[in-house]
């Protein structure tokens, strides 16, 4: 199911938003890609250790083949999946809009001799690449930083019939999470926009195939664990009560932190 033409047409005030916007986010990522109170909050990711997230992140593993696999690493930073992947891909792509983290992905790919992969400066919402040129799509907190409905429409043109492409996106639905970020606003860019019910909406009117699990409520108790011996324990604890919690028929599943996205033409 395609957006109709009135849907997807940009005004001319439309499109020059989006380039003022596409500025902000290349300043904001090329002046604080090492920024030290973004980093203070590396804590809450020791989560990534949880079920859902590790069986996201296999799902993912498996789409990939080191004889055929085209992927593209979608706002890709500088800690670079795509560089991570080479081996179990015949070619690898990474994009972003800043200099300085592509620079910086170019030469950790360049230390480790990675012949099958390329980096570009590039708007996600704008690729220059052809018409179904990709596998399997994958990104990490990027969506919420674009124009989510064009950004959706070039994912969808640049991502083969046969493919399928991964997100982890923040959401924009606990309350308590959105007062931390209020109280936190350097961390992040003045653009982006963590995905509410009507972006998630937009995701699964573009791509009507996409699955969506709903991950990082309760399992968020462990953090201040992560340390421990015990951590382990605590976060298949947590997970195991956020399964039941967050799914995704539940009310309870926009208390969320995240969710992982797997679309599907």
């Amino acid at each position: 199911m395609e957006f109709t033409t009135t849907a997807i047409e940009n005004t001319d005030e439309d499109k020059e938003k989006t380039n003022q916007r596409t500025l902000r986010e290349k300043r904001w990522h090329n002046q604080n890609f090492n920024d030290e109170e973004r980093n203070s909050v590396s804590k809450f990711y020791s989560i990534n250790a949880e079920p859902r997230f590790r069986i996201f992140e296999e799902t993912l593993r498996k789409e990939l083949d080191p004889q055929k696999t085209s992927l593209l690493d979608y706002g890709c930073g500088h800690n670079v999946y795509v560089n991570d992947a080479a081996h179990i891909i015949k070619k690898g792509v990474g994009i972003d809009i800043s200099e300085t983290r592509i620079e910086l992905a170019k030469s950790n790919a360049e230390k480790n001799n990675l012949k099958n992969i390329d980096f570009f400066v590039m708007d996600a919402a704008k690729t220059t690449f052809k018409n179904e040129e990709f596998d399997v799509i994958r990104g990490s907190g990027i969506l919420h930083h674009l124009d989510i409905k064009l950004s959706l429409n070039e994912i969808k043109r640049i991502l083969k019939n046969s493919g399928k492409a991964f997100f982890v996106e923040p959401l924009d639905t606990n309350p308590l999470i959105n007062l931390f970020r209020k109280l936190t606003p350097k961390m992040r860019t003045a653009d982006e926009q963590p995905l509410r019910k009507k972006e998630i909406k937009m995701i699964t009117y573009i791509f009507p195939n996409t699955e969506i699990y709903y991950s990082s409520f309760l399992t968020l108790l462990a953090v201040p664990f992560r340390n421990s011996k015990h951590f382990e324990k605590i976060l298949s604890v947590l997970s195991i009560m956020d399964n039941i919690v967050l799914h995704n028929k539940s009310p309870f599943r926009w208390l969320a932190w995240r969710c992982l996205i797997i679309m599907k033409k």
